[in-house]
């Protein structure tokens, strides 16, 4: 770097800090935005306390899956919940009051099932986030072997193993949309997307979840008569 003329130097520099800005901006998105579901569950659960009801139809959404599922579902009208959530430890369903007044009985249900999948596969994304944690000490035990400096080890630990986890974790969403598709219907799933699409004013896609339109387009390709004739 240092026999390296100024210009150069100067743009290598800028390469570098416009990948460590594209690389933490995302993962630091889905800390706070983790910590703000929880600290915003904490502080409105008091305010706005969930009702819990005991719906006849998630109970056989999930005979259908093939599971049990004998806990309510907790409907909210706290402000920051903006959509359909699952606690995977503690298996509860939470679901914003306002969608629910929104969204047709057979959209509801397919949000229902795409919470019913996470929690059915959670011992699948489990095994999968492990096996990203395997990949990640497998990688910098490689790159431990190699001279380079400390800040660059760090950025590209950090690097493999966010990518990772993003891979993983979309993944994990990909899966369910198709385990729900496939206990309600592709056409209820693209409406529940197409609504949150214009919820959010956005495209959806971020560290954990892909984009609106690419589900909905996996939606119509996986489920379209046309193409399983």
């Amino acid at each position: 770097m240092f026999f390296l003329l100024l210009a150069a130097r100067l743009t290598l520099v800028g390469i570098y800090l416009l990948v460590t800005e594209i690389m933490f901006i995302p993962f630091v998105r889905f800390i706070t935005g983790s910590t703000g579901q929880v600290i915003s569950n904490l502080r409105y659960n008091k305010k706005h306390k969930p009702k819990e009801l005991y719906l006849t139809n998630v109970r056989h959404l999930a005979k259908k899956m093939n599971m049990t599922y004998d806990k309510p579902v907790y409907v909210t009208d706290n402000p920051l919940v903006f959509g359909p959530f699952t606690n995977l430890f503690s298996r509860k369903i939470f679901f914003p009051l306002s969608d629910s007044e929104i969204l047709s009985g057979t959209e509801r249900e397919f949000a229902f099932a795409h919470e019913l999948a996470h929690i059915k596969d959670a011992p699948k994304f489990i095994g999968e986030m492990s096996l990203a944690m395997v990949a990640t000490w497998a990688f910098i035990t490689v790159l431990a072997r190699f001279a380079i400096n400390l800040s660059a080890f760090i950025f590209a630990e950090l690097a493999f193993i966010m990518l990772a986890m993003s891979f993983v974790m979309r993944r994990n969403e990909a899966r369910a949309d198709s385990v729900a598709g496939r206990a309600t219907s592709s056409e209820d799933g693209i409406a529940v997307f197409e609504y949150y699409e214009k919820k959010v004013k956005g495209d959806g896609s971020g560290m954990t979840h892909p984009s609106f339109r690419s589900r909905k387009k996996r939606l119509e390709r996986l489920f379209d008569p046309d193409q399983h004739q």
